[in-house]
């Protein structure tokens, strides 16, 4: 299957590629700055940047690189051509990925991950950018990397401190190649290894915990009690979890932490484990300190600002990439809409039972969120001089939609509450296939919260998505690309596991049993990968147009 999957990702890489390179010769927009520096730092010209350049010089470097090797030049398809490697290397890594948390457990990696991985090299906005000279998939790349390489679980197995320094080393270099990397590097892996650190109760404790809905008298009570003395963080599957859930595991998160200051050796043995984590943080606040900026040339227009609706903005941006694995959750809206139209009761007793499974949100909880959506539009809306100034981007016609009438911004607040409802809960696990078989249920649980992430994983991954995203005036897709992909890399799936099933009888019976059990959201999810790419490779290539001010020069749309 994994060769499968390279063949399968090589065939469009290649296609697209052959096609940018026989029409759009020319760099394009944002090309003619990178390949220009690129092109410096071949001909060993370091001491010319230029201004209009953000981010640094890594890409620059690894093309330098590259050209001295044997047949490889510096021109535009040369450098064009690095990204169509680094894509393809993005599915491999993201494949290493799965396997590594898989075989950490002495399992075999199910099939159904290989497809999983291609899907996330297909993603409309880094598949575009494989036939252009841009950052964004080497980027990407190197923070995947460095994630397959953080310690899994409690087994922290070989040197601590070779392991420290290849981490310090892959994480300097995403950095060199876009600084808000930092928070995928740094702050992600350094609250996810303090969670597991902080939480050193037994598992029996940790049930007894989760039988309980916290609510707002003695449960919250319990709660703090039982996580400072006995060091457990209530940290329940999302797909048990009410919004009460979240709020108890961040209070049990500080009485453990209160109770870890009043241990000495563990403190030290935390900062030991997080070393590597606050040494790129370190350096990167030395280079802000040096720079008097995080970004690098054309400071003006790329002030940090606080920005909130970047967190409303991603929630629909997820779902319109991804609506193939969260239909089943986007379906149930019009069905609670239908439940409640409905007189009769049997519809609205169908409605109390999807509710009571946690299946849908609380009418208080969703119109407080809509409230919520609506106060930080009408407060917080940040349009930046960029986004109407250039009609050459998708993003323009968004914000024209939005901006106009005025109503239109506060009238898709429900929207960013329903997609965001969906992306958190399609964590907590598949579609429900209401299997009858205790040996199939059982044949596809699957470790390392493959069936469902926790409440503390989608804190952390929230939390770490909002610094990335909140203080970036600009609104852009490829922003969003790393938040996706962290979403979408720990985003469980139906897999039909048959240890075992292909040496007995019984075994290959089972396996013939569950292969109507491959996850088919994948499967629709790779078709609309194609589709999208193929129509946006289609506009860029052959819906060109011109600006008046500017005849004669190309303009084609893109992300």
């Amino acid at each position: 299957m994994f060769l499968t999957m390279l063949g399968t990702l090589l065939i469009p890489v290649a296609t697209w590629f052959y096609m940018v390179a026989s029409i759009v010769k020319d760099p394009y927009l944002d090309e003619v700055f990178h390949v220009r520096q690129a092109q410096h730092y071949c001909n060993a010209r370091f001491d010319i940047w230029d201004p209009k350049i953000t981010t640094p010089p890594g890409l620059y470097i690894l093309s330098d690189l590259g050209s001295k090797l044997p047949f490889i030049s510096c021109d535009i398809n040369a450098l064009r051509g690095l990204n169509v490697l680094g894509i393809v290397l993005l599915g491999v890594v993201a494949r290493h990925s799965y396997s590594k948390r898989f075989t950490a457990h002495g399992r075999s990696l199910p099939s159904i991950f290989d497809h999983s991985a291609l899907n996330i090299a297909l993603f409309p906005p880094l598949f575009f950018f494989s036939a252009l000279y841009y950052t964004d998939i080497w980027s990407t790349l190197l923070v995947v990397t460095f994630y397959t390489q953080l310690p899994l679980g409690n087994q922290h197995g070989g040197d601590h401190g070779t392991q420290s320094m290849k981490l310090v080393a892959l994480g300097l270099a995403s950095l060199m190649f876009r600084q808000t990397n930092i928070f995928w590097v740094a702050i992600f892996p350094a609250a996810l290894v303090t969670m597991q650190q902080l939480d050193q109760g037994h598992q029996a404790v940790k049930d007894s915990m989760y039988r309980e809905v916290p609510g707002f008298g003695d449960s919250w009570y319990n709660v703090v009690k039982t996580s400072y003395k006995m060091q457990v963080i209530y940290d329940p599957p999302i797909k048990d979890a009410f919004l009460e859930s979240y709020l108890a595991t961040l209070v049990s998160m500080i009485a453990c932490a209160l109770k870890l200051i009043t241990q000495p050796k563990k403190v030290v043995s935390l900062l030991l484990m997080l070393a590597p984590y606050l040494t790129l943080l370190t350096t990167f606040a030395g280079f802000v300190l040096w720079n008097r900026s995080v970004v690098l040339g054309d400071k003006s227009n790329h002030t940090a600002t606080l920005h909130l609706p970047q967190m409303l903005y991603i929630w629909p941006f997820i779902t319109f990439f991804s609506w193939p694995v969260l239909y089943p959750y986007l379906l149930l809206t019009p069905i609670s809409i239908i439940s409640w139209l409905s007189l009769p009761l049997s519809s609205l007793e169908t409605l109390q039972i999807v509710r009571r499974g946690k299946l849908l949100p609380r009418t208080s909880i969703a119109l407080l969120a809509v409230s919520l959506a609506c106060l930080i539009v009408y407060a917080n809306t940040i349009v930046h001089p960029f986004t109407l100034a250039d009609n050459r981007h998708y993003v323009f016609y968004i914000f024209k939609l939005l901006l106009r009438p005025w109503w239109m911004r506060y009238a898709v607040a429900p929207l960013y509450v329903i997609c965001g409802w969906a992306s958190i809960q399609a964590l907590g696990g598949g579609p429900s296939k209401g299997r009858r078989s205790s040996d199939t249920a059982k044949a596809t649980t699957l470790p390392d919260g493959q069936h469902s992430a926790t409440v503390g994983f989608a804190l952390i991954w929230i939390a770490t998505s909002a610094l990335q995203l909140i203080t970036a005036p600009l609104v852009e897709p490829r922003y969003f690309i790393l938040p996706w992909v962290f979403w979408r890399m720990h985003l469980p799936l139906q897999v039909p596991y048959t240890e075992g099933a292909s040496t007995k009888p019984e075994g290959q019976a089972l396996r013939q049993a569950l292969v109507a059990d491959y996850d088919h959201r994948v499967w629709i999810e790779t078709a609309w990968m194609f589709i999208m790419n193929a129509a946006t490779g289609f506009i860029f290539l052959y819906w060109s147009f011109a600006w008046p001010q500017e005849p004669g020069e190309v303009q084609r749309f893109m992300w």
